[in-house]
């Protein structure tokens, strides 16, 4: 049977799947508390884990640990993790977007009518 080299260039190295693994962790862990005392505390409690397994070299076994660690993840998952607020699906993502440039170009019209409004403003007149 032929390994189609596509399927292969699209799988992770597991440095890669690892490195995921632990940013995705941390990013999330801010939706468990908003505290960042609290969060670096947990930040360092899971790095400790992460480095508790670095020089594992059966690759069985660490096949095992990289599985555990994503299913506890899963497991862990906050049902309604945050995302700022002007992020994609936040909720003010493009609220008050502002309007193109060519929008508040003036018609030669209006920067006369303009002009004579600043300059009664201004008592020239």
């Amino acid at each position: 049977m032929a390994v189609n080299p596509l399927a292969l260039s699209r799988q992770l190295t597991h440095h890669q799947r690892v490195t995921r693994l632990y940013r995705k962790s941390l990013k999330h862990l801010l939706s468990w508390t908003m505290n960042r005392e609290a969060w670096r505390e947990q930040a360092v409690l899971l790095r400790e884990k992460f480095d508790e397994n670095k020089s594992l070299t059966d690759k069985f076994q660490i096949e095992k640990v990289v599985k555990d660690a994503e299913a506890q993840f899963e497991l862990w998952r906050h049902p309604a993790p945050y995302i700022h607020p002007k992020a994609p699906g936040g909720s003010k993502y493009e609220r008050n977007v502002p309007p193109p440039p060519n929008a508040l170009e003036m018609l030669p019209m209006e920067e006369e009518w303009y002009k004579e409004m600043m300059d009664w403003a201004d008592g020239k007149n």
